[in-house]
């Protein structure tokens, strides 16, 4: 009796470890690794334009991640270093621009053509009777030949 109980007690410790260890890696802070990365992401490189500093492989991209990860070293927040890139390169340098001044019309175009298109579809007049095609004579032999043709095809298989 007393081994289940000890067994019982050791699985126990070991499940609520396991909680605990699994609680602390959600919730705690990212590594600063992690940080660095996600940052980068965020940003474009000045020679790509089309890619992040994280992805591009130009000098200046290095440069940039160099000077991410001590920032994120010297313990300054994600503001203050995306601020300090948009100081030297302005707004453009953030992938996700900020919703403010001229990029306003970035974030509401594509919601407002989304919207042009659903009333265009759902307001476009539907035909009542829809368009039929008659067969000519001619036609429907042709057809009923290729049926036949594929039915002895498929007997024969």
């Amino acid at each position: 009796m007393r081994h289940r109980i000890s067994q019982a007690a050791l699985a126990a410790l070991i499940l609520g470890l396991l909680a605990f260890t699994g609680v602390v890696l959600v919730t705690g802070p990212p590594a600063p690794v992690d940080r660095a990365y996600e940052l980068e992401r965020g940003l474009r490189c000045p020679v790509c334009q089309s890619v992040s500093v994280a992805e591009s492989m130009s000098d200046t991209a290095e440069a940039m991640r160099r000077s991410v990860r001590e920032q994120v070293a010297a313990g300054r927040s994600d503001e203050e270093i995306v601020d300090y890139f948009r100081a030297r390169y302005g707004d453009w340098v953030v992938l996700d621009p900020p919703v403010a001044g001229s990029t306003v019309a970035l974030w509401l175009v594509p919601g407002a053509v989304g919207l042009a298109g659903a009333l265009i579809v759902l307001l476009r007049p539907r035909s009542r009777g829809g368009t039929r095609v008659e067969l000519t004579d001619d036609d429907r032999a042709r057809v009923q030949a290729e049926l036949r043709r594929v039915r002895v095809g498929e007997e024969t298989r």
